[in-house]
C-alpha cells in the first residue's frame, strides 16, 4: 500500500529537512521552498495533506492556500498552518480557506504526527482506535451536559466521517436526526447507550460483579488511585478505577468513581483528584459509623 502524500510548504530548507526527517517513515513528503512553487505543483499533480508555513516572502500562508483552493487539486485537500506566531486574524482567515488545523512552530514531532493522524482520522482516511472513539463520544455526552447543543451536532458530524463500524456510526446518526427533530433526551439516551457499548467492549466486566467489597477496602483502594494521581501515574489509576468497577459496590460511591475513571481517561487529572477526595471523604465517614 502506498503512502499518503503530504505536501510541505515552507522557505526555510531546516524546517523543511526536520518535518521530512520526523514523517517520512509513515509519509511520502514533497517539499517546497515556495507558495508559487507549491501551487505550479498541485496545477498536475495530487496530495493528501498540506502541511502550510504562514510567514513566507512575496507569498506568504493565506495568499499560497487562496491560489490552492482555486485549483481543481486543491478545493477539498486538508491544510494545517505552521506558524511561529499564533494570531487570531491568521487562523480566522485560514479558517474561512478551510485549513483543519494550525500548529505554532516550534513544533514538537510527536504533536505534529498526532495532528496529521487526527486530521486523516476526521476525514475517514484512517481508521480511528475505538479508545480515541470513546473519548469523542465522551465528548458529545459532555457538551449535551453543559447545554452545548451546537458543539453536540459539530462532534457528531464529526465522528459519522470516522472509518468506524456501521453499527456505531448508524447510532450516531440516529441520534443526530433525533436532537435536530427536538428529541434531545432521545438523543442523549442513544449517544451515552454508545458509550456503554464501547466501555463494556474495551473494559470488559467479569464474575467479580456479584463480589462485594468491604468500606475498608474500598478506602484502600481509594487511596492506592489518589496516590497514583498524585505521581502522574495515570495509567495506572485508570487501571485501579476499572479494577474497582468491577466488584460490587454502593451506587453513591460507584456513580462518583466512574466520573473519575471518566476523568480520567481525558487526561483531567485534577478534577479526577477532586472527586477521589470527596469519594475518600464519603468512605472515611462510613467507616467511622460502621465501627
Amino acid at each position: 500500500m502506498s503512502k499518503m502524500r503530504i505536501l510541505a510548504i515552507d522557505d526555510n530548507t531546516v524546517n523543511l529537512a526536520t518535518i521530512e526527517q520526523e514523517l517520512k517513515e509513515d509519509y511520502e513528503i514533497i517539499p517546497m521552498l515556495s507558495g508559487r512553487r507549491a501551487v505550479k505543483f498541485l496545477c498536475c499533480d495530487k496530495v493528501d495533506l498540506i502541511l502550510l508555513d504562514v510567514e513566507m516572502p512575496v507569498m506568504d500562508g493565506i495568499k499560497t492556500l487562496s491560489e490552492i483552493r482555486k485549483l481543481e487539486n486543491g478545493v477539498t485537500v486538508p491544510v494545517i498552518f505552521l506558524t511561529a506566531n499564533k494570531d487570531k486574524n491568521t487562523v480566522l482567515e485560514g479558517s474561512k480557506l478551510g485549513i483543519m488545523d494550525y500548529i505554532t512552530k516550534p513544533f514538537d514531532s510527536n504533536d505534529l504526527n498526532n495532528r496529521i493522524k487526527h486530521v486523516f482520522e476526521r476525514l475517514g482516511s484512517i481508521p480511528i482506535s475505538e479508545e480515541e472513539l470513546l473519548k469523542n463520544i465522551e465528548i458529545i455526552l459532555e457538551c449535551f451536559d453543559n447545554d452545548k447543543i451546537s458543539g453536540v451536532l459539530s462532534k457528531m458530524d464529526e465522528v459519522i466521517n470516522y472509518k468506524i463500524s456501521e453499527e456505531i456510526s448508524g447510532r450516531v446518526r440516529v441520534a443526530r436526526e433525533k436532537l435536530e427533530k427536538g428529541e434531545e433526551a432521545d438523543s442523549r439516551a442513544m449517544i451515552q447507550r454508545i458509550v456503554n457499548m464501547l466501555r463494556n467492549k474495551l473494559y470488559p466486566k467479569s464474575e467479580l460483579n456479584n463480589v462485594p467489597l468491604s468500606i475498608r477496602e474500598i478506602f484502600g483502594q481509594l487511596l492506592l488511585i489518589k496516590s497514583d494521581i498524585k505521581a502522574y501515574k495515570t495509567k495506572d489509576a485508570i487501571k485501579h478505577c476499572q479494577s474497582l468497577l468491577q466488584y460490587s459496590i454502593e451506587d453513591d460511591l460507584k456513580t462518583p468513581l466512574n466520573d473519575t475513571l471518566n476523568k480520567l481517561l481525558k487526561y483531567d487529572d485534577i478534577a479526577a483528584s477532586a472527586i477521589v477526595d470527596e469519594l475518600i471523604s464519603i468512605t472515611g465517614r462510613k467507616m467511622a459509623q460502621r465501627d
